[in-house]
């Protein structure tokens, strides 16, 4: 570096630096939280108009008494808000479209209205194993079809289904 250089640096007040500083590290939290929540904000597959709606939970921590529960509940909330796309094609076969009018998997773990969690997924083991087996499913690359397919299969038995509509083929 040569002498003008330096002279000009060390004129530069501190002050200077320390916002440059934060500046950066705030557009490298706004880019990290971007990508996180599923990057364009772009909710094309929202059909029914679910996945728009659970956009607003992502980002947000899940709540206290899912970091309470255990491991399984916890990937299940979280696939949930990361992947209503697919749970609310998924029946759940608990009852819960009867005692709880949900209409999708993905209702056991995100309100109707997309801006709340429901607690009712923390305390059911059915509700849970969907969405892990959904999860795992989605993880192998699997279509929506096959996915629903064997959710059906594996969980009809359990008891009755809520009403989710067929995915697309």
């Amino acid at each position: 570096m040569d002498q003008h250089t330096s002279d000009r640096l060390q004129r530069v007040p501190a002050f200077v630096f320390v916002l440059a500083t934060a500046a950066f590290v705030v557009i490298i939290g706004f880019a990290s939280v971007y990508l996180t929540s599923g990057g364009s904000g772009d909710s094309s597959e929202s059909s029914s108009g679910d996945a728009g709606m659970v956009m607003s939970l992502a980002g947000q921590p899940l709540p206290d008494y899912v970091m309470a529960s255990d491991k399984g509940v916890q990937l299940a909330y979280q696939f949930a808000v990361d992947r209503p796309d697919v749970m609310k094609w998924m029946n759940c076969y608990c009852g819960c479209g009867d005692h709880s009018g949900h209409k999708s998997a993905l209702n056991c773990f995100v309100q109707a209205s997309g801006r709340e969690f429901d607690d009712h997924g923390s305390n059911c083991d059915v509700c849970v194993g969907i969405a892990l087996d959904a999860m795992t499913m989605t993880e192998e690359g699997r279509s929506l079809s096959e996915i629903r397919t064997y959710i059906d299969d594996s969980y009809s038995d359990i008891g009755p289904g809520t009403d989710a509509p067929l995915p697309p083929a």
